[in-house]
């Protein structure tokens, strides 16, 4: 009668127990837990390798391989010794001419009423310890296969020490009938993983990457989806590093809200960064948007606002599909919304962008945002962009701090503002120069270059940089009849850059044309730390960076004693 209450107690508790969870190795510890001590004194879950492992885990085995298990779960009486033979966290493998292996693979239960002599010279080596035979002799013991879904997940075993019964065939049929429950709890906690894992990841895949460091701008941004269920929306933003230190800054809302908004805000957002890499204006950057849009297999509606801006000459150009208009705040407080001209939404297939260009003061504050911000049920768009505007005249010790009072409203939809300080570069960090297409001038400009650097105590990196630019000027001067630009920035880099009008760009991976390209390409790639091509209006601008020695990367000398376009 005693035997039965605690079968019965044991099988409630289990039954009721197990499905209070969805994390596998809780689940185990839970089901571990209920056994003991009513109904047995040990009892530990051990669960297949495929069960453990996660979906990325390359430790894991062939299906044909032997079979490997982990001990998840293990719980004891207080009183039974030798306990570390009988703690979670251990792994076994099983080779196939075993006896556990065959266990696995026939999937029946075992019972053994007592463990003799001969059932201890028949241990798995992993057992086969003085510890081991001291807890295991004379103990009653069950196997409990757990399989669901036509899969074998792992197996139970419960034990019982000498002085209390012995299982018996009514404790197993028990057993197995909590098993299979148990297995099924265990089956759908592994799905449950995998789901939340592959959810997790697809949510870091869509949210914002870090604000990059650049010179000249200062970036913070957020991004507060409204569903909590899936933690996504259709809101999203990027600050894109561009050549010549200027970076490109987007905001986009998609239509809609949920998987399928974030799905394709997801899109967009890849192919902004692309056609980022090409260095499109604006506006043709939002054409090219709207045409991609278009080819999507579903439809897609989007507003977007995507900005240049230039830290050297301290100037930004804009275009919107349909965008609220950013806000320009001065130095001395004063705020203005930018009258970008707005086409219409991305997806649409509007036939042109019209692009907005300006002066930028040094220290002005752009803001960029979606409508969740300045839109609730309370008050209208109109009247959220003034709350935001007035809002962005109270000081703030950073941005980070401005963006958080920001988000401090309630929302009713995905709310995401990024804001970028518009310091620009110091104009005694910059040194440009003009020259006539003629070989004497490579001379010329090779002892500006030497002069320049010395100045800004770069003298480390004078003879490479020298012959750098001397390189791209001789090639340059074989291919125009027009003057060419040179221009050096000293940031936490240094930017040396070339001008012409060739509308030809050097190739990134097989060196062109002449021998002077050939050379120019073969060197920079050698001695540059990053190099490009960037196409402009009238041709192309060739540069190449190189990173700074430790002194010469903390400061320059007040000012270059060689004043700009001063050849």
């Amino acid at each position: 009668m005693e035997g039965e209450t605690a079968r019965l107690a044991f099988l409630h508790r289990a039954i009721s127990d197990i499905g209070t969870t969805l994390n596998v190795g809780h689940a185990a510890r839970v089901l571990a837990a209920s056994a003991v001590p009513g109904f047995a004194d040990f009892a530990s879950v051990h669960l297949h390798d495929h069960v453990t492992a996660s979906e990325d885990d390359s430790t894991a085995r062939s299906p044909h391989a032997s079979p490997v298990m982990h001990r998840v779960a293990a719980v004891h009486h207080d009183d039974l010794g030798h306990k570390a033979e009988l703690q979670a966290g251990q792994t076994f493998v099983y080779p196939s001419d075993t006896a556990m292996a065959r266990f696995l693979a026939v999937i029946e239960p075992v019972l053994i009423p007592r463990v003799d002599q001969d059932i201890l010279l028949k241990l798995p080596a992993e057992l086969d310890s003085p510890s081991a035979r001291s807890v295991l002799t004379d103990s009653s013991v069950m196997l409990v296969p757990l399989a669901a879904r036509d899969s074998v997940l792992g197996f139970l075993i419960f034990g019982r020490k000498p002085e209390r019964p012995a299982f018996i065939p009514a404790d197993l049929a028990a057993c197995q009938q909590m098993a299979q429950r148990a297995a099924l709890s265990l089956h759908n906690a592994r799905l449950y993983r995998h789901q939340a894992r592959t959810s997790a990841v697809f949510r870091r895949s869509l949210q914002p990457m870090p604000p990059p460091r650049l010179p000249g701008v200062e970036i913070a941004y957020r991004y507060h989806p409204y569903s909590r269920a899936t933690q996504v929306g259709g809101d999203w933003l990027d600050a894109i590093p561009l050549p010549g230190h200027r970076v490109g800054l987007v905001i986009g809302d998609v239509e809609g809200h949920g998987l399928h908004a974030a799905v394709a805000m997801g899109q967009l957002r890849t192919a902004v960064r692309t056609l980022a890499t090409l260095d499109l204006p604006p506006a043709q950057l939002l054409l090219r948007l709207d045409q991609f849009a278009q080819g999507l297999n579903h439809t897609t509606l989007a507003t977007c606002l995507y900005g240049i801006y230039d830290p050297l000459p301290r100037r930004a150009s804009f275009a919107s599909a349909g965008h609220l208009p950013p806000i320009l705040v001065s130095l001395d407080g004063k705020d203005e919304l930018l009258e970008v001209p707005v086409s219409a939404p991305i997806g649409v297939g509007s036939t042109a962008f019209d692009t907005l260009e300006l002066p930028i003061d040094s220290g002005s504050l752009l803001v960029m945002c979606t409508d969740g911000l300045v839109e609730t049920r309370e008050q209208d768009i109109e009247e959220g962009l003034f709350a935001v505007r007035r809002s962005l005249t109270t000081p703030h010790l950073s941005l980070e701090e401005a963006c958080d009072a920001l988000l401090r409203r309630q929302h009713h939809d995905d709310a995401t503002v990024l804001m970028a300080r518009l310091h620009g570069i110091p104009h005694d960090r910059i040194a440009t120069w003009r020259f006539p297409p003629q070989p004497e001038q490579v001379r010329i400009a090779r002892r500006l270059v030497r002069d320049t650097l010395t100045a800004w105590g770069l003298r480390d990196i004078c003879d490479t940089t020298q012959l750098l630019a001397g390189e791209l000027l001789t090639d340059a001067a074989h291919h125009t009849s027009n003057p060419i630009g040179l221009r050096l920035v000293h940031t936490d880099t240094l930017l040396c850059e070339v001008t012409d009008d060739n509308q030809v760009a050097p190739s990134l991976l097989q060196p062109a044309g002449t021998d002077t390209s050939e050379r120019c390409v073969t060197l920079i790639r050698k001695l540059a730390a990053r190099w490009g091509c960037t196409p402009t209006p009238a041709g192309r601008t060739v540069w190449f960076e190189h990173r700074l020695p430790t002194h010469g990367a903390r400061g320059i000398a007040s000012r270059s004693p060689l004043s700009p376009d001063n050849v």
